[in-house]
């Protein structure tokens, strides 16, 4: 074969390190990572602005209760989008949703300089972290509706670099903008992703349509359809987290995740508050925050072309889930040794870093042996219900250590505790994933019109 290196040469061998994307998959998957993309580029844009406003207007001693009310909020919104995915087509949902944030967003901008900060400050930390559950949340839902576990291990590498290359984006646009044009013109910079979103959406939709009317004439596969309609699709979602072990499992990893994640970031908050302190210096903490993370985006990056495929692949997905459990459990012994600024931005950016570095990837692996309902009700249910209920748990445990006057080090403590049981649950459902990629426990209805499991769907098979 000419224009390319020999199929066991040193270039394609190191091309497969990276990703292991075989021939006909490249469109889509660049497609997928493309889509990935922009929703982060979107979200970080935002979220260095939303925490340095809320900040400013409230301080860091109020991010627990924030946390509460956040997972109070998120509840309608995942009842609305289960039900929702019941019953509209997979492309309207998409760019419904879309379209949605896109137009609170200019909201926003327009309020911003009409309304006293803390009634605009406040409600847009909120609406960020609505944006950013619901999007993401139904990206992985979309694209796991046409990959098996054995593509998953294979390309949600390369499409994951696609979420950490929209985060070094979008810190750098927050970072290096923030101080010139002020804060509340980066609202006007997510109109261009937002477009951009709709364009590969619509494009996404037409070529897997074209791939399954090019396939051998049969009926529709229930993969390549939406779920069936349930007026109860919400609980529907909780009732199979229950039955299930495996996914009990995954939202075991998903809660212990969150409750650490939500420690570290308030050590990392109350530090850059302080150092920060007021409304007055909104754009340089907005432009600190950005460029922190950057820095961890970067660092991110090359962790998930260089190693999170090729650890996935050669090491298995439970040693590529382990690794941030691990992390954080030294991040969280170093500032319970030594606590502090620089401590407690380790401990932070060791989570930045891991989480979309790796452990997003591999997490979303774990949906890949699952049936079609599953990936969307059972998913929707953990990624919105339960991954808020987690940050709640997390921001409760903040708020009763700060409540009982209690040093910052019992902080850390309880996040190592955190880290030792989710290295259990990694160890055991990580078991489970091979057993079900093995066994060949995906449901049927997530096999193709031969019965083979469908794979990254291409046109033409």
């Amino acid at each position: 074969m000419t224009g390319g290196p020999p199929a066991g040469g040193p270039g394609r061998r190191a091309l497969r390190f990276v990703a292991d994307v075989r021939p006909g998959e490249w469109a889509l998957a660049l497609a997928f990572a493309g889509y990935f993309f922009l929703v982060i580029t979107t979200f970080w844009i935002l979220k260095p602005l939303r925490t340095s406003q809320f900040l400013g207007a409230l301080g860091a001693k109020h991010l627990p209760w924030a946390r509460l009310v956040t997972a109070t909020l998120v509840l309608p919104l995942g009842a609305l989008l289960a039900w929702l995915s019941a019953r509209v087509p997979r492309r309207g949902l998409l760019l419904g949703v879309a379209g949605a944030f896109g137009v609170g967003h200019l909201v926003f901008w327009i309020l911003d300089p009409l309304v006293p900060p803390v009634w605009v400050h406040v409600p847009f930390y909120f609406w960020v972290d609505l944006f950013v559950t619901a999007n993401v949340a139904l990206f992985w839902s979309f694209l796991n509706e046409h990959v098996t576990a054995e593509s998953a291990k294979r390309l949600f590498g390369i499409i994951g670099a696609g979420g950490m290359l929209g985060g070094i984006l979008g810190s750098a646009l927050a970072g290096f903008l923030a101080p010139v044009v002020g804060g509340r013109q980066l609202l006007l910079l997510t109109a261009a992703p937002t477009a951009a979103t709709f364009v590969l959406i619509l494009w996404l939709d037409r070529r897997l349509r074209r791939a399954r009317e090019a396939a051998i004439p049969a009926p529709a596969p229930a993969w390549a359809e939406a779920p069936a309609t349930s007026a109860r699709a919400a609980w529907d979602g909780l009732a199979m987290v229950v039955r299930s072990p495996y996914l009990l499992g995954i939202l075991a990893i998903v809660t212990a995740y969150e409750v650490s994640s939500v420690i570290a970031d308030y050590q990392f908050s109350a530090h850059v508050a302080a150092e920060f302190p007021g409304r007055a210096l909104g754009d340089a903490r907005t432009a600190f925050l950005g460029r922190f993370s950057l820095a961890t985006g970067i660092a991110g990056l090359a962790i998930q072309l260089l190693a999170t495929s090729a650890i996935q692949r050669r090491l298995g997905l439970g040693a590529a889930l382990a690794v941030l459990p691990l992390a954080l459990l030294a991040g969280a012994g170093a500032f319970a040794a030594f606590p502090g600024l620089v401590a407690a931005a380790v401990w932070f950016g060791a989570d930045a870093t891991l989480n979309y570095g790796i452990h997003q990837t591999s997490k979303e692996a774990l949906y890949a042996p699952t049936s079609v309902a599953e990936k969307y009700r059972a998913k929707a249910f953990i990624d919105i219900f339960g991954v808020r209920l987690a940050k709640a748990l997390g921001a409760a445990v903040v708020w009763g250590l700060l409540a009982a006057d209690l040093p910052l080090r019992w902080q850390a403590a309880a996040a190592i505790g955190v880290a030792l049981l989710w290295l259990w649950a990694v160890r055991s459902t990580a078991r489970r994933f091979d057993r079900r990629a093995a066994g060949g426990e995906t449901a049927s209805e997530d096999r193709g019109p031969s019965g083979s499991p469908a794979g990254l769907r291409r046109p033409g098979g």
